[in-house]
């Protein structure tokens, strides 16, 4: 066994554990807050390229709070960076395999066969029962299908498994609308807002569910500050 600790193959040896140690600490590093928070940085003040690259790598990390905070933001390319960095984060949530299945089901309902894309999202709801972008994505299709109280049902579930998922918060308060729950809607639509707060189609509708809800249930109606 002595020839496997000759002078040479233990500093092979020790060179290897060095470069083991190195790859580790730079493969961990990258998910630390430290990090994110450089890339947030980067992301609201570098240049385009710099912007895309922050927004990307926040996605591939992890950093849904950095990416929710650059929903604050005065810049629009900022905002839209984040939103849609935010979208591929949620989209990966759950590894390849859910993404996939994620991917074909918004293939078949941009199609209109609502049917498979139901059977792929209840094959990938019972295969990843936490995956919450698969929860939405049959929201979705259920407002498509005129299911609204089944897409409400969806959307309280994906923010149970993600509160800030501002998409879920907005689809579900367009259904409580066309169910006629007024003031479901508006709390929903606040909720979204408070994530999104410079979306401003959001905004509008907000205010005409607020203005709707004063002039047909004035006793329900609480004015509440959301700007």
């Amino acid at each position: 066994m002595h020839r496997f600790f000759t002078p040479l193959l233990r500093r092979l040896y020790g060179l290897f554990a060095v470069l083991v140690v190195v790859y580790a600490a730079f493969f961990f590093g990258q998910y630390t807050r430290w990090n994110k928070e450089r890339l947030y940085r980067k992301l609201l003040s570098g240049d385009r390229g710099q912007k895309l690259s922050a927004g990307f790598d926040l996605a591939w990390l992890g950093g849904q709070e950095q990416l929710l905070h650059a929903l604050r933001s005065p810049s629009a390319p900022v905002r839209e960076i984040a939103v849609d960095s935010l979208w591929s984060l949620w989209f990966h949530a759950a590894g390849k395999e859910a993404f996939r299945l994620a991917q074909s089901a918004s293939l078949a309902i941009e199609r209109q066969k609502f049917s498979e894309a139901l059977a792929i999202l209840n094959q990938t709801i019972s295969k990843y029962p936490n995956f919450a972008e698969g929860w939405n994505r049959r929201a979705i299709l259920y407002w498509q299908m005129g299911q609204y109280e089944e897409s409400i049902a969806d959307c309280k579930k994906v923010v149970a498994l993600n509160p800030g998922h501002f998409g879920a918060w907005q689809g579900m308060g367009l259904c409580q609308l066309r169910v006629g729950d007024l003031e479901g809607a508006c709390q929903s639509l606040r909720v979204a807002l408070k994530i999104n707060p410079r979306d401003a189609g959001l905004r509008r509708k907000l205010q005409q569910c607020e203005e709707l809800l004063r002039r047909l249930s004035p006793d329900r109606f609480h004015p509440v500050d959301w700007v």
